[in-house]
């Protein structure tokens, strides 16, 4: 398990975070909802340590974040991190020579599931299959969570349907996944909890199969009167 508890970060005068507090547990999907700036990819940046917090504390798996506790984690950024001169396969073979977590055999399956080839350059792909090579660079790590900032941002609704037929998958697994978008239509049916955060606060947090059976409401539901309010 995530813990995400009591944070607070600030940008200079800006107070970002005010006490943020959730978590998020193996083999679900957690997904971080807001509009822009309520400070989503800090959280996600806070949980791996790439932005300091003023207050608070993030546990996983119940212990404070160290080197150990990174091995457990993967972050999908928005954008892919690797050279645009590099071809796929240049990339895979970075990677499974720069971690000890990669697993060679499940990025062969995902450039089947995805249809890519290892020898077409990261410059010469449209923004669906750059989105496609970035999961899979995550994907293929053998770790216990997944952070995903804003995976559909910008691609089409092929390669927004594949991508998301991915969480179905078993290449997902047991995984537990922390996931950012705007696309909510997109993944709503493989949901299971959302974080809805405004003005740096989280205004509710909830089991989407519990609010469908109990309240007869969608995800987008309880977002309108969250944020009508």
């Amino acid at each position: 398990m995530i813990e995400v508890k009591d944070i607070s970060k600030n940008f200079g005068r800006k107070k970002v975070l005010k006490g943020v507090s959730f978590t998020a547990n193996k083999g679900e999907i957690t997904c971080l909802i807001g509009i822009n700036g309520v400070g989503k990819t800090t959280i996600m940046n806070a949980i791996m340590n790439l932005t300091p917090i003023k207050s608070g504390e993030i546990l996983i798996d119940g212990e404070k974040l160290s080197k150990k506790t990174f091995e457990k984690i993967t972050f999908i950024p928005d954008a892919i991190t690797m050279l645009p001169q590099m071809t796929i396969g240049e990339a895979l073979q970075f990677m499974k020579d720069f971690y000890e977590s990669w697993n060679s055999e499940r990025a062969n399956e995902l450039l089947t599931f995805f249809r890519l080839k290892e020898e077409e350059k990261i410059s010469s792909l449209s923004k669906g299959n750059t989105a496609k090579v970035n999961l899979l660079l995550g994907l293929a790590l053998d770790v216990d969570y997944l952070l995903m900032d804003e995976p559909f941002t910008g691609i089409d609704i092929f390669s927004r349907e594949q991508i998301a037929e991915v969480f179905t998958s078993h290449l997902v697994e047991d995984r537990g996944v922390i996931i950012t978008t705007h696309e909510i239509n997109d993944i709503e049916h493989l949901i299971d909890k959302v974080v809805l955060l405004d003005e740096g606060v989280v205004r509710k947090e909830f089991h989407t199969e519990e609010v469908r059976e109990n309240e007869g409401k969608s995800v987008v539901d309880v977002m309108r009167e969250v944020y009508k309010q």
